[in-house]
């Protein structure tokens, strides 16, 4: 009996060593593992009273619901603004923002209230995969991201069961890299052969920071470029480029007639009147109760951000926020790390685009929402139109991984040969030739800035042609209009002449 007992446990151990080469057998030979995209901030709908008859959708934000909230303030603001009432205007902002938003704020352990959900967050389905399709993951902002990594590692998971593969390829989007980096700081990166990061706060933005520590600030210059900035990629469908062109011109002539500094002192002056008071009953009682949001603080910022927003000193928000830190700490190291065990990385990032124009530092170089020295890991950036010091360039013995206008330094990101750079390129904007790009990283056997002969490390992008093209010297309007003839590109050369123009005038 022993023997025959002896026999069976022989046979069960033989097949339990045999059925990992049988999984492989049976897995899919396709050579292509399933690509994952982590989706940006706001891949999905925030509900309250979701399935009811009250149910309202708070974000992505209804236009509906935020015409109706602003047709409730609107008599206040025009009278508060008729007689210059201040208090009247901070009347009607603190109530606006917290019928839209209120809703979204987080209890004290940094969990949502209990009729405020995401309803329809996406799970895993079929086997389809391939380099034009993926698996789209989303997720609720406002959450720890540490929520998400937990998610993400059973999202990854059933995706391997689903498609046969032992391992996945992830493609991140801007708030995705705050996933991405909780999920490495937690679970790692076997199981995952290529890491893309584009226009990810890998490190936060500036705009999160400042704002997080009360330093608002609305400057004309950085407005108006804001505005210039943004106009080639709005859709104003027939004669867009005639609009444009004319909304560009339209812009430059309100500048200069001092419109803009008016409208930017009025805003100082309501900044300033009002600043804390919408802070302390509007901003902090949402804002800084959504651990998500609190990702994207720098730390330099951390600790005076921390006092300025009054985080609770212990708690589940306390400790949920705290936590990331870590997470941003590591991410430098993790993706080394993952990369020197044969993971395949690309970094992606824009510059020389005016961020956002609300904080003390607009002249930091960015894709519009992400400083480009926060999205790259490292970066030594000039400010957004010009170039680096020369005190900086001339310290430079190695020049291999500067950019051709000067304008970025990348030999000092965590990864150089994994970092790619695109001039003009509005955050996480659509564009085929930079697609292309992700499809060559995910196909190829070696990765790196100096792989792929059509795209060096350092691109410029061009939004009327959907594609990029290496930068080759400072950005010059006569060679974006000769590249790209049209009546937009045709009034910047015009502008361009004029304001060279302008100071001999004078």
């Amino acid at each position: 009996m022993k023997k025959v007992l002896s026999l069976i446990m022989s046979a069960v151990i033989i097949c339990c060593a045999a059925m990992p080469s049988f999984a492989d057998n049976t897995g899919c030979k396709c050579g292509f593992s399933p690509v994952i995209y982590v989706g940006p901030l706001g891949c999905s709908s925030i509900v309250r009273d979701a399935g009811t008859k009250d149910e309202q959708v708070l974000w992505k934000v209804d236009t509906k619901f935020l015409l109706s909230n602003l047709g409730d303030v609107l008599p206040d603001v025009s009278k508060a603004l008729l007689t210059v009432n201040t208090d009247l205007i901070g009347d009607a902002l603190v109530r606006f923002v917290n019928a839209c938003f209120g809703d979204l704020a987080l209890d004290s352990d940094g969990n949502s209230k209990n009729n405020v959900t995401t309803p329809e967050l996406n799970v895993p389905q079929g086997s389809k995969h391939g380099p034009d399709s993926d698996y789209y993951f989303d997720y609720d902002f406002r959450l720890d991201p540490y929520e998400h990594a937990d998610r993400l590692y059973e999202f990854i998971n059933q995706v391997k069961t689903l498609t046969g593969h032992n391992s996945v390829k992830l493609k991140c989007s801007s708030m995705g890299g705050v996933v991405l980096s909780a999920y490495l700081d937690k679970y790692g990166y076997d199981g995952i052969d290529v890491i893309i990061c584009r226009c990810c706060p890998l490190l936060g933005t500036a705009v999160a920071g400042e704002a997080f520590c009360g330093k608002i600030e609305i400057n004309a210059t950085s407005l108006t470029r804001y505005g210039e900035d943004a106009i080639p990629f709005l859709e104003t469908g027939f004669a867009d480029d005639l609009i444009e062109g004319s909304l560009y011109a339209l812009l430059d002539i309100l500048k200069g007639a001092g419109v803009v500094d008016a409208v930017c002192a009025l805003g100082d002056k309501i900044v300033t009147d009002l600043g804390e008071r919408v802070y302390n009953e509007a901003l902090i009682p949402i804002f800084g109760t959504l651990p998500g949001i609190w990702a994207f603080v720098p730390e330099e910022y951390f600790d005076s951000a921390v006092e300025f927003m009054n985080l609770p000193s212990r708690g589940g928000l306390h400790d949920k926020v705290f936590a990331y830190r870590k997470a941003m700490a590591n991410i430098k190291n993790n993706l080394i790390q993952a990369k020197s065990s044969g993971v395949k990385i690309c970094i992606i990032c824009g510059y020389n685009v005016q961020r956002t124009p609300l904080v003390t530092l607009w002249k930091s170089t960015s894709d519009g929402t992400v400083d480009t020295k926060y999205a790259s890991l490292g970066a030594a950036c000039g400010n957004v139109k010009e170039p680096l010091d020369n005190s900086y360039l001339n310290t430079l013995n190695n020049k291999e991984h500067l950019s051709p206008d000067n304008m970025i330094d990348a030999s000092t990101c965590a990864i150089p040969d994994c970092t790619w750079f695109v001039r003009d390129w509005l955050h996480c904007n659509g564009n085929a030739g930079i697609d292309e790009l992700f499809n060559l990283v995910m196909t190829s056997d070696e990765v790196s800035v100096k792989s792929f002969e059509k795209f060096p490390q350092f691109l410029e992008a061009d939004d009327d042609a959907d594609t990029v093209y290496p930068v080759t010297g400072s950005p010059n309007e006569f060679e974006r209009l000769k590249n790209s003839p049209s009546f937009l590109n045709f009034i910047r050369f015009i502008f361009s002449i004029f304001k060279k123009l302008m100071p001999k005038l004078y």
